[in-house]
């Protein structure tokens, strides 16, 4: 049984996608190493606010954060102008205001702080490809224009997104679109390779 992928220049609109993969392989390895903090964290995960309640609290901590803000420069302005009068209202409005700007900002996503290692890896990948390139699954291993470049022993993980598969052994990162999959289709492949692996693909 073998699956054949012609890859083709990974486009910019992949980025997010990739992204979510790399945040995931990272989250695999974390759970791993700090198993009974994952713990903790699914458990709080579980007790998780309805969609309208976290709605209302990002409101409230964004008004929390003005206030902290208009806060911070009626004390911070004046402590300026007699910072050894009013020291303490400098020190205090300054710890406001970066209180205050902490809360207003948005936090990122996981994915959006991987974002930038998905824009090189990407890049990386498009600088190698050459014309004709194909990537083959057989019995034998993974390999790429008929030279072996991974074996299923050695994968680490292997990834799912809506469009891509992220396989990776450790030293190599392999993003393959499923639409360049030419012999086979994505279902089989991932039986196939969790078969090979005996490691289970994970879905984002």
């Amino acid at each position: 049984m073998e699956f054949l992928f012609k890859p083709e220049k990974l486009s910019e609109d992949l980025k997010y996608q990739v992204s979510e993969a790399i945040s995931k392989r990272a989250e695999i390895f974390s759970r791993k190493r700090y198993p009974g903090l994952w713990e903790k964290t699914d458990r709080l995960n579980e007790k998780k606010l309805p969609e309208e309640a976290l709605l209302r609290r990002r409101r409230f901590r964004r008004f929390y954060g003005i206030i902290c803000i208009a806060l911070g420069i009626f004390l911070f302005v004046p402590g300026l102008v007699k910072p050894s009068e009013l020291f303490v209202p400098l020190v205090v409005g300054a710890c406001a205001t970066v209180l205050g700007i902490s809360a207003v900002i948005p936090r990122k996503t996981n994915s959006e702080k991987f974002e930038k290692k998905a824009k090189k890896l990407i890049s990386a990948i498009n600088s190698s490809l050459k014309p004709g390139d194909k990537v083959l699954f057989n019995e034998e291993g993974i390999f790429e224009n008929g030279a072996l470049l991974m074996e299923y022993e050695n994968l680490e993980s292997i990834i799912e997104n809506r469009s891509i598969f992220l396989v990776c052994d450790g030293i190599k990162i392999m993003v393959l679109r499923k639409a360049d999959l030419v012999i086979g289709n994505p279902e089989e492949f991932k039986i196939f390779v969790e078969s090979k692996t005996g490691k289970k693909t994970e879905k984002i």
